[in-house]
């Protein structure tokens, strides 16, 4: 099958209501499927398959020193240090389980950017649940310290999506 034949299935299969599609001819076959909210995930498979084998990629070892007080110490690198909890006192949560977005479109600027004051009760983004947009609104002031979702990521109820710095510690 063309290769423009392909993305025109694609094309139709994403704008259609199902959640799965399969095609099969005698010189190809493609399987087509939706997760979570209308991702799709494309698996081509040659109905000839020819066998290629798998090279493992090798995994990095420790480099071995020599001292003269301890001839068999192996160096192993630091570990990365842990990044400090944040408080969810401190957050904007998601009061929805859906898919958050921090601007109601591609083409407009998100509602808040790193640094902006926000006050109780102004809108920080969206969230989509159930075909339906819903609001994501501070419970209290502060500035934008961090974001700690991506546009378009999965959210479930209760997770902090925007880390503040709270204008008074009495804002907790």
């Amino acid at each position: 099958m063309e290769l423009d034949k392909i993305y025109q299935l694609m094309d139709k299969f994403e704008q259609s209501s199902l959640t799965s599609f399969e095609y099969r001819d005698q010189d190809f076959e493609i399987q087509m499927g939706k997760k979570g909210h209308g991702k799709t995930t494309v698996t081509p498979t040659p109905v000839s398959t020819v066998s290629t084998p798998v090279v493992a990629e090798a995994e990095p070892t420790p480099v071995a020193t020599s001292t003269a007080s301890n001839p068999t110490s192996v160096v192993t690198p630091d570990p990365e240090p842990e990044p400090a909890p944040i408080d969810p006192k401190e957050c904007v949560t998601a009061p929805v389980v859906g898919i958050y977005y921090p601007a109601h479109s591609s083409e407009e600027a998100p509602y808040v950017k790193l640094g902006d004051h926000v006050s109780v009760g102004q809108q920080v983004g969206l969230i989509q649940a159930m075909q339906m947009m819903r609001p994501v609104v501070a419970k209290q002031a502060g500035t934008v310290k961090a974001f700690l979702v991506k546009n378009g990521e999965e959210v479930n109820f209760g997770q902090p999506l925007i880390q503040l710095v709270p204008d008074t510690p009495d804002d907790i």
